[in-house]
């Protein structure tokens, strides 16, 4: 991902900072700081220390790294406490936000259909650190939201009526599949989203930031993704 956001960045002129590692952050630091906006992809691990270094140094941030929904609130609030700005995500991929809607609306027509149990089945590349992806996670809650008949998701466990379904997998180079199945005894609806290059996804990352330098405080990219059209460069 990294790769793909510096080659649109470079592609559209800007001057960039990458940081990798401990040592990028010492000999990078005081020129980090003068920087518009950061875009942070890495891993569970290093996301919640690169985010509040953003929010010290008063730098805004995008973040589509996943692994760290248990961290949200305490992100939000430093981020808040600082005077922060932040968009963050589990997918930045515009087609996967319009996937979010959708599941969303069939979910509100699916409490009148109780004959119909849903799952979520996603696909990723095996080096995907977390699972299921932060995609699957926020589908399963926007659908848990709507659905009165579920009120919770599990991974590889479907012994709960009120409970969804979440099955992951993790194959070759895959850059991101995810399903949404609901099942009766008589027929199936599918919603599927695939990802055929990671492009999609850096592209949504850099519009967000370009957004984000004109407009502080904290955003889910899935409610105001609609707005980045004019974001391009």
């Amino acid at each position: 991902m990294g790769k793909e956001i510096e080659k649109i960045l470079l592609q559209y002129g800007h001057i960039i900072i990458i940081i990798d590692n401990e040592d990028d952050w010492t000999n990078h630091y005081s020129q980090f700081c003068e920087c518009d906006v950061a875009i942070e992809f890495s891993t569970p691990q290093s996301v919640i220390n690169n985010l509040y270094r953003c929010f010290d140094a008063n730098v805004p941030i995008v973040c589509g790294t996943t692994g760290w929904n248990n961290e949200t609130q305490a992100v939000i609030d430093y981020c808040k406490q600082k005077s922060g700005s932040l968009v963050y995500g589990s997918n930045f991929c515009i087609g996967a936000n319009l996937f979010f809607k959708m599941n969303e609306l069939l979910a509100q027509m699916m409490n009148q259909q109780p004959e119909y149990d849903v799952t979520i089945e996603e696909t990723h590349h095996v080096t995907k650190k977390d699972a299921p992806s932060g995609t699957a996670i926020t589908t399963a809650n926007l659908i848990i939201n709507q659905l009165d008949r579920k009120t919770n998701w599990k991974l590889n466990d479907n012994s709960q009526s009120d409970t969804i379904h979440v099955l992951a997998h993790r194959l070759g180079e895959e850059p991101g599949t995810h399903v949404v199945r609901y099942t009766s005894e008589n027929d199936c609806i599918e919603i599927t989203h695939k990802i055929y290059q990671r492009s999609a996804l850096a592209s949504g990352a850099v519009k967000a930031a370009m957004w984000l330098i004109n407009h502080h405080g904290v955003y889910q990219f899935k409610d105001i993704f609609m707005e980045l059209n004019a974001f391009a460069k």
